[in-house]
């Protein structure tokens, strides 16, 4: 994943094969390694500039990215999948539950697809295509949950607004983990907008309060205290979110956090996906990519 490493040492594998596909080898693998490297370090510096690679007309509604480099634009009850290059490569639309409220393509080959209203989980495939029934929280004893995201193994976050809780729902939805009543443990009033799994960490944003931090069992880690944030995106090391025309880089490692100023400064959203930057403005979402 890029920005997984800042200052990876190149790392021989002995493998019984000729010496010109070695050195081949060993070439991808230092371009993997350090070329991603060096984009981030420049992000971080400010020392960019932006290849503008297409225009997307996108008025209203979300959008989001796989590490793939595709795009998701989902409005209403619809969803198209964009090629980086702008080319609309499948769509997607269901009437029967409403307005999406999310998306999760952290595994592009299943997509969740929540709706809060009733609420229902879709699950499509990368072509878009219903994957197995729909799946109410509710079945599970959850019609309060409010939030959903994949989780790894296949299973599902949510969050029940209820009790004030994280459920973890494994591959057969059944209640793996759950974390108790957060707002109690915690002592905050909790309202959150956003939930997220990366890396085994789970991210649940309240606007108010900041980005609670849990580990893959729901164990409370810390609150990273950025408020004002109704989505950001976590790559690696790194945590990408656009405040004050700013694109703002959070090193969740440490205490530091750059800002630079992105291509258009009137940009809404960001994301970032190895060394490509996707950018909601406007009426337009626009592709570049960082030199």
């Amino acid at each position: 994943m890029f920005f997984k490493q800042r200052c990876q040492l190149p790392v021989v594998i002995p493998i019984a094969i000729g010496s010109h596909l070695k050195l081949a080898i060993g070439l991808c693998l230092l371009i993997f390694i350090y070329l991603p490297t060096a984009i981030c370090q420049q992000l971080s510096a400010g020392k960019v500039t932006y290849n503008l690679i297409c225009k997307i007309p996108f008025a209203g509604g979300a959008f989001t990215t796989d590490n793939l480099q595709n795009i998701y634009l989902y409005h209403g009850n619809s969803i198209k999948k964009y090629t980086s290059q702008g080319q609309v490569l499948y769509t997607y639309s269901d009437k029967s539950y409403g307005a999406i409220t999310s998306i999760d393509v952290n595994d592009p080959m299943k997509i969740l697809v929540f709706y809060k209203d009733f609420p229902e989980i879709v699950l499509l495939d990368n072509t878009l295509s219903q994957n197995g029934n729909p799946f109410s929280p509710s079945d599970a004893g959850y019609p309060f949950a409010t939030l959903a995201c994949t989780s790894h193994g296949n299973g599902i976050w949510l969050y029940d607004a209820q009790n004030f809780q994280l459920i973890q729902l494994d591959v057969n939805l059944n209640s793996a983990q759950k974390t108790g009543n957060l707002a109690q443990a915690i002592d905050i009033q909790l309202n959150p907008d956003y939930l997220m799994e990366y890396n085994n960490y789970v991210y649940l944003n309240d606007s108010a309060q900041g980005i609670l931090v849990f580990d893959s069992y729901g164990t409370y880690y810390k609150t990273i205290p950025i408020t004002g944030l109704n989505t950001f995106e976590v790559r690696g090391d790194d945590l990408f979110y656009i405040s004050k025309n700013k694109l703002h880089i959070s090193h969740l490692k440490t205490i530091m956090e750059d800002a630079i100023k992105p291509p258009d400064t009137l940009a809404t959203e960001v994301r970032v996906e190895k060394n490509l930057l996707y950018e909601k403005y406007q009426d337009t979402l626009r592709v570049y990519e960082i030199k």
